[in-house]
């Protein structure tokens, strides 16, 4: 993906993320997203589960349970 240098340091944040809540899931990372789906997340920067149900491979449970977590990261990365 062609991030700007300001979307791929969001990227990389939610990587992190993504890494951290995949080990305390006991599950792989791609479940949690895919990385096309987080490149994405950091281009639109979705404020809420509203928004984050826009992005490609977010369904409604993933937004529910993700949105909070994701909105802290992009409002940091901001």
């Amino acid at each position: 993906d062609d991030l700007s240098e300001r979307d791929q340091a969001l990227f990389d944040a939610l990587r992190l993320w993504r890494t951290e809540t995949a080990k305390a899931r006991g599950v792989p990372p791609y479940v949690i997203f895919h990385d096309r789906t987080l490149a994405e997340i950091a281009r639109e920067r979705p404020a809420d589960a509203t928004a984050l149900r826009d992005i490609s491979g977010v369904g409604e449970k993933k937004a529910q349970r993700y949105a909070e977590d994701v909105a802290r990261i992009v409002a940091e990365a901001a």
